[in-house]
């Protein structure tokens, strides 16, 4: 494996990315995921039953695909920045930054001396096993960190936490902003939706990287038009629940049509087709 990140070169010449939400924690279904097309996965352990103990395996299933995999963190804890950048994360996402400072001891904490205060070790995945001889000088260039706006706090200091030196980028979360704001979870209400493109309006003008998730490709479309450049759509889990819903219902309504009296007809034994 290169020791270079796609994710963020893309990430700072602001170009228009589409990722995935991962959630099962199933090396196979990370796999599967990388495979589909996405410019980038985001393997999120803050909201699903994966942990930093599961990014070994997850990150080995999605190694061998063009999807680059960014992990969104359950916290702002030191120690499992430190397991997960071990692990050979080198893109990672931070909920609930809601000021300057929150953001700058991120930074730190995902970098080395003497622009950090990463603990120091060589023999981890990160290091490909201690095999690439200048890791300490560039992972400090390659890791990207994106801090997470949540909160009617968190965007109106997004200039500032946006040119936070060692913040690569920026990324709305809609959900929780939009509990924050009293609207229950509904991402496309007008309060949420405004504050969404005022913060766009204003990195796009000052070419901050800006990124968010949003349940159908239709919000997606309208999120890079606010100003959003790498959007993430669904994750595995609600693609897989709506394909399953729409399936059950559809068979439900083709069986509530069909002429109860015209019976399917049975195959003879051993006759059956395969499938």
């Amino acid at each position: 494996m290169a020791l270079q990140n796609a994710f963020k070169r893309a990430l700072l010449k602001r170009e228009r990315l589409v990722g995935g939400w991962f959630m099962s924690a199933s090396p196979v279904i990370a796999e599967l995921m990388a495979n589909a097309g996405y410019d980038f996965m985001v393997i999120d352990i803050e909201h699903s039953i994966a942990s930093t103990h599961d990014l070994h395996a997850l990150l080995q299933a999605t190694a061998a695909t063009s999807t680059s995999t960014v992990v969104r963190m359950a916290s702002h804890d030191r120690t499992q920045i430190k397991f997960a950048l071990d692990q050979g994360a080198m893109s990672l996402y931070f909920p609930m930054v809601n000021n300057v400072d929150e953001a700058v001891a991120l930074a730190r904490a995902c970098r080395y001396p003497p622009f950090g205060d990463r603990g120091f070790a060589r023999m981890h995945r990160g290091s490909r096993y201690n095999t690439v001889s200048d890791y300490f000088e560039r992972i400090n260039q390659e890791v990207c960190v994106i801090a997470q706006l949540e909160t009617p706090q968190a965007m109106s200091v997004a200039m500032q936490i946006g040119s936070t030196p060692g913040i690569d980028g920026l990324f709305v979360g809609p959900g929780d902003l939009s509990v924050a704001l009293g609207h229950g979870g509904d991402v496309t209400h007008r309060q949420v939706r405004e504050l969404m493109e005022e913060v766009g309006s204003y990195c796009r003008r000052a070419g901050i990287p800006l990124g968010t998730v949003m349940p159908t490709p239709e919000l997606v479309a309208w999120a890079y038009n606010a100003g959003y450049n790498f959007v993430s759509h669904a994750s595995d889990l609600g693609l897989l629940m709506n394909a399953a819903r729409s399936g059950v219902q559809r068979i439900r309504d083709m069986a509530s049509d069909a002429r109860m009296s015209d019976p399917p007809t049975v195959s003879a034994p051993g006759t059956a087709a395969a499938y």
